[in-house]
């Protein structure tokens, strides 16, 4: 079976009626970046992410307020009267994708962990949607304002997004004309089982003034949503064995003496992201009197930070790696190291830079007797 082809529709084509004020809740700022920017960066975060649509109010007025971030390739489509005609205008835009997420940019707390959930269901289900058990009880009323009875809570839960399904599947649930309120409202009516996926309670709307202060709460109770690590690592080349320079191989230059496999440019990455994230140093991860880790791969050792580091809520942003050496020459390899430290962090080209130095022939390193590495890498916090 071919792999999933992942596309996502930003739908952030509202007027914001209810919220009120003159800027459309999408566009407002919510620690320090606009409402929309939260969902635009979560989702082009995953490495399976070819295509990602953001739709845009119809009338163009967003455009004297909000830009697409530049780091971003962003597909663009006008929002229709209705959600369902908003989403299926972002469909279109679409030619790769087999597996589609659709998500409110009103929610900008969803989290990595939640995206992950929604998309192995999805993979393993056909359609999957995230809920949330509903806390309160639950009172009908009638028009005159009084209590008609209490519903019983146990099978209700709330619908949040993304939701997950296959494209042309959720194409034709909603390309019947009807208004839906959600994605999973329309597969159901087309009869398509829809799986059940744990939401997250964190994951709220924002429709009213009183949300939106929920959510500035919930950011600052998470503590910086953005942080900078810097690392840096030197080792001496050994006299035998191959380089390992980013996770790529150099057979015509010897190793780098070290307890692992010596890549300087990954453990100066690695004890970036463990700086950013507060959890330690590599050192401390994997002790070098520790013989498990002799000779480790260290393409192995940066994808175990990036696990931890996820699972404390952060996503990566941007990794500069600057390598500072005689040899090799980076300049000639940039693409390939690129590209790997891209796959081993889940990151897109975009997100990834390196580049090399040296130290104008001062010291060891001068010398030619050794390499070392600097790493700068951001941080963003993401929920569960």
């Amino acid at each position: 079976m071919a792999s999933p082809v992942w596309g996502a529709v930003i739908v952030a084509a509202g007027r914001g009626k209810r919220h009120g004020g003159e800027v459309p809740k999408q566009f407002l700022d919510l620690g320090g970046r606009p409402v929309v920017d939260w969902s635009l960066a979560l989702f082009s975060s995953p490495e399976e992410m070819e295509e990602l649509v953001v739709v845009l109010p119809p009338d163009g007025s967003w455009r004297s307020i909000w830009a697409p971030p530049d780091d971003l390739q962003l597909l663009q489509a006008k929002g229709g009267r209705r959600r369902s005609d908003s989403v299926l205008s972002g469909l279109s835009k679409l030619r790769k994708a087999t597996h589609v997420l659709v998500h409110d940019a009103a929610r900008p707390l969803a989290g990595e962990n939640l995206l992950r959930r929604v998309m192995e269901v999805t993979i393993r289900c056909g359609a999957a949607v995230p809920l949330v058990r509903v806390p309160d009880t639950i009172k009908r009323v009638s028009d005159e304002g009084h209590i008609l009875g209490t519903v019983p809570r146990d099978d209700l839960r709330l619908s949040q997004t993304p939701q997950g399904c296959l494209r042309e599947r959720l194409l034709e649930a909603l390309s019947t004309g009807e208004e839906f309120t959600d994605e999973a409202a329309a597969l159901e009516a087309s009869g398509v089982e829809v799986a059940v996926v744990r939401g997250d309670p964190r994951n709220i709307k924002i429709t009213t003034r009183e949300d939106m202060d929920t959510a500035e709460r919930l950011v600052r109770s998470y503590g910086p949503g953005r942080r900078t690590g810097l690392g840096m690592d030197f080792h001496r080349f050994a006299k035998k064995g191959t380089l390992a320079l980013c996770g790529v191989t150099f057979p015509d230059l010897p190793a780098l003496e070290g307890h692992s496999d010596g890549d300087v440019g990954l453990h100066a990455i690695a004890d970036a992201a463990l700086s950013a994230s507060r959890l330690g140093d590599v050192g401390t991860l994997f002790p070098p009197d520790d013989p498990a880790y002799r000779g480790a791969d260290s393409g192995l050792l940066l994808r175990k930070v990036r696990e931890v580091v996820q699972s404390e809520g952060w996503r990566f942003g941007f990794v500069d790696l600057t390598v500072v050496g005689e040899r090799p020459k980076v300049s000639e390899h940039r693409e390939s190291m690129i590209e790997s430290v891209g796959s081993l962090l889940g990151l897109r080209r975009s997100q990834v830079w390196v580049k090399g130095t040296t130290t104008n022939s001062l010291g060891e390193i001068g010398r030619g007797e050794g390499l070392g590495a600097v790493a700068l890498l951001t941080l963003e916090r993401s929920g569960s």
